[in-house]
């Protein structure tokens, strides 16, 4: 852990998230946007370092998720002499929402997001010109990057997946069945209801859950900065998903597994040892069929999901790893 950092399970953390985090974002990462191809508007942050050669780290984040929950991400990569990029996926964050509700995780065809993240892409190929780039994706911003990256061209040198979405934590359910029933109710949906997603059952408006009961994170203080932030800005709140989100989440899972052969920069995989969002199978069956010998899996024991908010014995694997993907990056 940088010594700049307390740990986040002391009073001081907090200090520091609000005597250096909040300014930095405030003063020098800029708020960005562009119209998709079928005109929504996206909405992204940016923070340019002062190096014209800094690499630039570009993120994918995953469901539910906004630029303003990477905030100490941005400033620790800052740290590290990075240009930063981050984008709201379309229906989520700031970015335009496609339901008359806009609590609910909904997209028409998961490859809107792979559109979206390459069109985002190109417009920081010339904001940033030849600055090398590494690409971190958490969850399903890990499937996006890796579809992105499988079938798109790109610059990217080194890529990292946070608890990448290569399969949906079914809980039980037998995964043919829960696709079925995924399938079945965006059918239904569509032929009733065709402008009025329906949420998958049991899902709802967004919520905020107490820190005891969350599965995400062992961290209480990063956390309720998390849910603080949510609080304050409520455009950014989103609740369960739709039933085609799922059927399009669960294709979209298995598309990404098959296109890890058509990879050719280097992956390093970052598993969550306690995950109870996505499973560990579709991550080994990814990281089985990579080509190449410059790729890795760490495995976190005990760590849950949200690797990025993690506390800190859990989260540092991670951030060791995109600092020795920048510092890779910097040597070429």
């Amino acid at each position: 852990m940088s010594s700049a950092i307390p740990h986040d399970d002391t009073p001081e953390w907090r200090s520091f998230y609000r005597e250096k985090v909040l300014p930095f974002w405030q003063q020098q990462v800029s708020q960005e946007q562009f119209t998709s191809r079928d005109g929504l508007c996206i909405r992204y942050v940016q923070y340019r370092a002062e190096a014209a050669d800094a690499p630039l780290v570009i993120i994918s984040p995953g469901r539910i998720e906004a630029c303003l929950k990477y905030q100490e991400v941005i400033w620790q990569l800052a740290q590290w002499g990075c240009s930063v990029a981050i984008i709201d996926h379309r229906g989520q964050g700031q970015s335009a929402r496609m339901t008359a509700n806009p609590h609910q995780g909904h997209v028409a065809k998961f490859d809107d997001f792979v559109q979206d993240f390459a069109d985002f892409v190109g417009i920081l190929n010339e904001t940033f010109d030849a600055a090398p780039q590494l690409l971190v994706g958490h969850s399903m911003g890990g499937a996006i990057a890796t579809l992105f990256c499988a079938n798109h061209p790109h610059r990217i040198q080194q890529l990292i997946l946070s608890s990448p979405m290569f399969a949906i934590h079914t809980h039980g359910i037998p995964k043919p069945i829960a696709r079925a029933i995924a399938r079945f109710g965006a059918w239904l949906n569509h032929i009733i209801a065709r402008n009025t997603p329906w949420y998958f059952p049991g899902m709802g408006d967004y919520q905020p859950i107490h820190f005891d009961r969350n599965e995400l994170t062992h961290s209480e203080a990063r956390y309720n900065v998390f849910r603080q932030v949510y609080q304050d800005n409520p455009d950014v709140q989103l609740g369960g998903p739709t039933f085609n989100w799922l059927a399009e989440a669960f294709a979209a899972s298995d598309q990404a597994v098959a296109s890890a052969s058509k990879l050719t920069l280097p992956v390093t995989l970052v598993q969550a040892g306690a995950d109870s969002v996505v499973a560990a199978s579709g991550q080994q069956a990814f990281f089985q069929r990579l080509k190449g010998t410059q790729n890795q899996v760490i495995t976190i024991d005990g760590a849950r999901h949200e690797l990025l908010m993690e506390a800190d014995y859990y989260r540092e694997p991670l951030m060791q790893a995109i600092q020795q993907a920048v510092e890779k990056v910097k040597a070429q």
